[in-house]
């Protein structure tokens, strides 16, 4: 069956979980504590996703102002669907959706970075954060 990707924006959150739990980033959020996947999911006013037979492949969740810039604070595709066009659908979509006049912006883990270049996206070396003391 196809891939189906679309603006998903009351996305469960026990969706979010089970991709978060299944890709790299499982060591880097709180995947066992739904009522903070839940805010932060609350908090997201732009999220993509892509699904094959209903099944949750991957995601963007995002924050826009949908007049200059889109963040991306979180890009996870389950691992057993790397390497399918899963990700660059997902990017292309944002893409889509937001249209030309708005930028869009993440960070990157340092080994996603060539996914990213590959994709058409632009290094920015000039990013900053800080990092939060609560990692529950």
């Amino acid at each position: 069956m196809a891939i189906v990707f679309a603006q998903e924006n009351d996305l469960r959150v026990e969706d979010y979980a089970e991709v978060l739990r299944n890709c790299a980033m499982r060591h880097k959020r709180p995947v066992d504590n739904l009522d903070r996947l839940e805010e932060m999911l609350r908090g997201a006013n732009f999220i993509v996703t892509a699904r094959e037979d209903g099944e949750i492949l991957g995601f963007a969740r995002c924050l826009t102002d949908h007049a200059w810039v889109c963040f991306c604070s979180d890009f996870a595709v389950k691992e057993s669907a790397q390497r399918r066009g899963v990700g660059r659908g997902i990017l292309e979509t944002c893409w889509r959706l937001l249209g030309p006049r708005i930028g869009f912006t993440l960070l990157s883990e340092r080994d996603t970075v060539g996914f990213y270049e590959a994709a058409g996206m632009t290094r920015w070396e000039a990013g900053f954060y800080r990092t939060r003391e609560d990692k529950s």
